[in-house]
């Protein structure tokens, strides 16, 4: 997106937003002295790594050497873009995105009034369900409550856009709105429809409660049976779970997720009092969605038909999980009988025996092995080998050492590997060679270390004598240093994390970065001191290049009565070393 939104609205976003709530709404930290820590969300970590510093509104994996601000969380976590993240903060903090050039921003304030369209037109579809006898019937003879459709937001588009359109008193202007951003249509003979005409409604939100879309359920035999909003800036299918608002209205952070096919079984069990049922819009499961489920919860529970084309479904998104299966994370499958869906069997059977086969779903280890033994004969030694090859590059992707040498054990018994030598050569020889990507490093110097101490304690520009007149030596990282003293004493309450997102996008950002989270080896209350007689030093080492400076010129040209009178206090100075 071209235009720019300005810095003192990301500072000032960064400044109301408390990283720890920020990240323990997602994560489970633990407080650790003055930080918080938890496993790391972005590498495989099997101890406590990842440390938030309230302090300085900052976090850092000791194990992958992820690292930022909230802006940077949001990005890393929720896979958002840089403008979604400032996005979401305002939106959390109940405040509107400014720009410094409005006219360059068509894509955010398209997206603004996409939200408020989608939001009218719902309203206009609930309201409309109250005049409609087919819809209530159809709702009915599904055993769908009043208490649900409201809590769904369920609604109906009439059979014409003109009956829709008198029946609710919708007004032209509101109609080419609609057109314009094409909620609805024009057809080739120049009628305008809805494209889900003669369809019940059932709304689509986000995590906000956004409307974003629809999904329609013909009454009427027309095909599609089920019709999805087409893809916009504000809707992408292969990002979204229906239901999950609703779900985290009820807890935000649930023990497992039941993910079903449409849009009735969510409701139905929901209504069944299974209140962690999500879906995926009537599409197959993507890697998106797998990330933004194990993002809400630690087990996510798969419910197909029990046909063929069900259990292939079901293998189909095992294999899409198996890299974003940890020693936290992990998946089980629920494959109910045949000619049933989740809507009709807990109808007949109700909530308590529906939930004992949510508890007896099959593991992901079990149901791997179930899937990988099809038609192999285990007293041939070709399916043997044939078993391995295609077991092995599927057990490779997991990046979890404890699950992916489990399973190697699992398949070396499976195909005869007894042997103590044999089995350990079978468990290593294959074994992903994963090259640890070494952290870009930088050499400590002592303009470095008192940047370094700088950014991680912005308070001390308070404390540090002025220099600004030497700014033009030719001193390494000074004029850095300069500026982000300058910055540090413009803005007295400045914390890590806003500081260093003033210079995003900078050439100097990987460096800084860095240097926010050197350890400097020394207790609290002596920081302070370091960085006095760091910042001494350095001064020294000024006056001792302006002192050669002088006598150089005097040497060549001689020196006027003010530098004379510099010179000679320089001398003072430094003979107090």
């Amino acid at each position: 997106m071209s235009g720019k939104i300005p810095k003192y609205f990301i500072t000032e976003l960064l400044c109301r937003t408390n990283i720890v709530e920020l990240i323990h709404a997602r994560l489970t930290l633990k407080k650790n002295g003055k930080n918080y820590q938890t496993n790391c969300p972005f590498h495989n970590d099997k101890t406590p790594s990842f440390t938030v510093s309230y302090e300085k509104q900052f976090y850092y994996c000791f194990g992958c050497n992820a690292h930022g601000n909230a802006i940077d969380f949001l990005i890393q976590y929720e896979n958002l873009s840089f403008i979604e993240t400032i996005e979401e903060l305002a939106i959390m903090h109940g405040i509107t995105m400014p720009f410094e050039n409005t006219a360059s921003n068509n894509f955010y304030f398209r997206k603004q009034k996409l939200y408020l369209l989608m939001e009218r037109i719902c309203k206009l579809y609930k309201k409309n369900i109250n005049f409609t006898d087919i819809a209530n019937q159809y709702l009915a003879k599904r055993g769908i409550n009043k208490n649900m459709i409201d809590r769904f937001l369920i609604g109906f588009s009439s059979s014409s856009w003109n009956n829709f359109h008198k029946k609710l008193n919708i007004n032209k202007e509101f109609e080419q709105e609609l057109l314009t951003y094409n909620i609805i249509s024009v057809s080739k003979k120049g009628y305008i429809y809805d494209r889900f005409q003669g369809r019940i409604i059932f709304p689509i939100q986000d995590y906000h409660g956004r409307i974003i879309a629809f999904g329609g359920r013909s009454l009427n035999n027309n095909l599609p049976k089920y019709l999805n909003s087409p893809e916009t800036d504000i809707f992408h299918k292969r990002k979204q779970i229906y239901g999950l608002y609703q779900v985290k209205k009820k807890c935000l952070k649930p023990t497992y997720l039941l993910v079903v096919e449409g849009y009735i079984d969510v409701i139905t069990l929901t209504q069944y009092n299974i209140n962690y049922v999500v879906s995926t819009l009537g599409t197959s499961t993507t890697s998106e969605h797998i990330q933004i489920l194990f993002q809400n919860t630690d087990v996510i529970i798969y419910c197909y038909d029990g046909d063929d084309a069900g259990k292939n479904a079901a293998w189909q998104t095992l294999k899409k999980a198996l890299p974003y299966i940890s020693d936290k994370k992990t998946l089980k499958f629920l494959l109910l009988p045949d000619n049933e869906d989740p809507d009709s069997i807990i109808r007949k059977e109700g909530t308590e025996k529906f939930q004992m086969r949510i508890k007896n779903a099959i593991t992901m280890s079990k149901f791997f092995f179930k899937n990988i033994l099809k038609n192999v004969n285990l007293s041939s030694n070709d399916d043997k080998f044939y078993l391995s090859a295609r077991a092995l590059p599927l057990i490779n992707t997991i990046s979890s050492d404890t699950i992916r040498i489990y399973l190697r054990q699992i398949l070396a018994r499976m195909i005869g590997i007894l042997d103590d030598n044999q089995f350990e050569k079978f468990l290593y020889e294959k074994e992903i060679k994963y090259t640890k990507k070494i952290p870009f490093q930088i050499k400590r110097t002592p303009m470095r270390t008192l940047i370094g101490l700088l950014i991680q304690n912005p308070s001390l520009a308070k404390i540090a004598p002025s220099i600004t007149k030497f700014k033009n030596l030719k001193i390494k990282g000074l004029p850095i240093f300069l500026e982000i003293l300058q910055t540090c004493l413009d803005n007295p309450n400045i914390k890590t994390g806003q500081l260093l997102e003033l210079y995003r996008n900078t050439k100097i950002i990987n460096v800084l970065k860095i240097l926010a989270r050197w350890d400097h080896m020394i207790i609290q209350k002596e920081i302070q001191n370091m960085f006095l007689d760091l910042l001494m030093n350095i001064y020294d080492k000024i006056l001792e290049k302006r002192q050669e400076y002088l006598i150089s010129k005097e040497r060549i040209k001689g020196l006027k009565m003010r530098e004379k009178k510099e010179i000679w206090s320089i001398n003072k100075a430094l003979s107090k070393k």
